[in-house]
């Protein structure tokens, strides 16, 4: 494919002269670390089919990851994340209004969780390890909370609560936290009423209120025992990630995070969550670009479900869900990866959002067509 010629027309990037390839934003890192190992992180949504954004950027981690093993001679392993912890079902109490929600794994189980992550990138991923030559894991959210070491994490940060509530929620102090009812998996959304009763770096226990069966304590080990009153873990968005990324950091390679660009916002209050604990490293990040609707806000699982967005006019219905390409999952794969290869091909063209309608421009100038090779 001649990149140049159908290659984006994107502004000057304030990276020119200085950054040839997005990968080698991890290069600093690298060296100073002296790994000969890569892990790269990212994320996979089972609250429904895929949309174009979501692919964009797993098949970004896929590319990244072996420009890193091609261009470092390093190893290289992606490492995804399936939240499963995701909210599933949404109640309300009748007489204050606080919002309750069940997860996906506490609503359908995890057989049930297991069959939707193979439906929804099990064969993707698959064509895109085949085709890389990039191996690849997936662990659900429960898998990874049940670990000692993601609890160690999680009592460590109760233990600096005091400082990291005013990053993780600078407002407002408040970082949700919220442990779902033992006998019935419903939460707090917000953890309004959950209360920290003891925390220290062995265990700790948390009140918390449930909307049918009241209150309850949830306990934490550091140990992870399976104990008939093991809590599960629930906590924010950006209070969870803190824990994924110190955890990711234990590991013996470079722990690289791959978040779309929608993230930046996000991981600068992450990346002062780092600094409140001693002697921190922060986490080696790389960001894809986003895919904008028709009005200029990125796409959204929740906003599509809701029938409040939808693709710019001359674009594709799989954009916004991939259940609905009319090829095989092998020729999704090899037009992702033609795509993204585009949006690779200049740190400027890496570094921005594109429409439904210009990636629409990209596929046809690139001759990306079903059935034809990327």
């Amino acid at each position: 494919m001649n990149t140049a010629r159908i290659a984006p027309v994107s502004p000057v990037s304030v990276t020119t002269g200085a950054v040839e390839h997005s990968v080698d934003f991890i290069r600093p890192r690298l060296l100073a670390s002296g790994h000969d190992r890569v892990s790269l992180y990212a994320g996979v949504q089972i609250n429904g089919a895929p949309h174009l954004g979501t692919s964009v950027m797993q098949t970004s981690a896929f590319l990244l990851a072996r420009t890193a093993r091609d261009k470092f001679g390093v190893d290289v392993t992606l490492r995804f994340g399936a939240l499963d912890n995701a909210g599933c079902e949404t109640r309300r109490c009748p007489r204050t209004g606080t919002r309750y929600e069940r997860s996906f794994r506490h609503a359908l189980g995890g057989e049930r969780i297991q069959e939707l992550i193979r439906t929804y990138y099990g064969g993707f991923f698959d064509a895109l390890s085949a085709i890389t030559g990039v191996p690849h894991e997936i662990e659900t959210y429960t898998q990874q909370q049940s670990r000692p070491d993601f609890r160690q994490e999680f009592l460590e940060s109760l233990t600096r609560m005091d400082a990291l509530r005013w990053v993780l929620a600078p407002s407002h102090g408040k970082v949700p936290m919220s442990p779902p009812c033992p006998r019935c998996g419903w939460a707090q959304k917000q953890g309004e009423h959950t209360e920290v009763l003891a925390a220290g770096p062995g265990h700790a226990e948390l009140a918390a209120v449930c909307l049918d069966h009241g209150g309850y304590v949830a306990r934490v080990r550091a140990d992870g025992t399976d104990g008939a009153d093991e809590a599960y873990i629930g906590s924010g968005t950006l209070h969870r990630n803190l824990l994924k990324e110190r955890v990711a950091a234990r590991e013996d390679a470079l722990a690289v995070v791959v978040k779309g660009a929608d993230w930046a916002a996000g991981c600068r209050l992450l990346d002062e969550a780092f600094l409140c604990y001693p002697q921190a490293v922060l986490p080696a990040r790389l960001f894809t670009p986003v895919v904008l609707s028709a009005s200029g806000a990125k796409l959204s699982k929740s906003l599509i479900r809701a029938g409040r967005t939808e693709a710019t006019a001359g674009s594709e219905p799989w954009m916004l869900d991939a259940g609905a390409w009319p090829g095989t999952v092998e020729e999704y794969a090899r037009l992702l990866l033609g795509l993204v290869t585009l949006m690779l091909s200049e740190p400027r063209h890496f570094e921005r959002g594109y429409t439904t309608l210009e990636v629409a421009r990209l596929i046809d100038a690139a001759g990306l067509r079903i059935g034809a090779p990327a």
